[in-house]
């Protein structure tokens, strides 16, 4: 399944990879840079963003919900 822009995402890839972004974190797409690279937002649960990241598309997969 393709990922687009505003697809809810999990973080799949290595731990350590991206500040503030930890296996099974899910974000949403806000950027689609066309070479499989996404931009993604990681946000806190107060809605405040934690982190954001361009990350490839093997690092990702669709969550649900």
């Amino acid at each position: 399944m393709s990922i687009e822009i505003y697809n809810r995402v999990r973080y799949i890839g290595a731990p350590g990879k991206f500040e503030q972004v930890f296996p099974g974190d899910i974000g949403y797409v806000i950027e689609d840079y066309g070479d499989s690279n996404f931009e993604v937002e990681f946000s806190n649960s107060d809605g405040t963003t934690r982190a954001q990241a361009v990350i490839g598309r093997k690092d990702l997969e669709l969550a649900e919900g």
